[in-house]
């Protein structure tokens, strides 16, 4: 069973996650991650990432890079 702190670790990385993503791509198009992905696709992206082991911001590029 996870504790409150692991789950709270999780509940940060993904919040870290979604903020990177989305000022990735307001830099690199202009609109807010929203306009390209609902909450359900952010999900899957972010377990990709998890299992990936690359940066959030590395892997953010590719995503804008592979959406736009």
């Amino acid at each position: 069973m996870e504790t409150s702190n692991e789950i709270n670790e999780m509940y940060v990385e993904r919040f870290a996650f979604i903020e990177t993503l989305s000022r990735e791509f307001v830099a690199m198009t202009g609109c807010g991650v929203y306009v390209f992905l609902n909450p359900l696709d952010l999900d899957q992206l972010f377990d990709k990432y998890q299992n990936l082991g690359l940066s959030i911001r590395v892997f953010a590029r590719q995503c804008v890079r592979n959406l736009t």
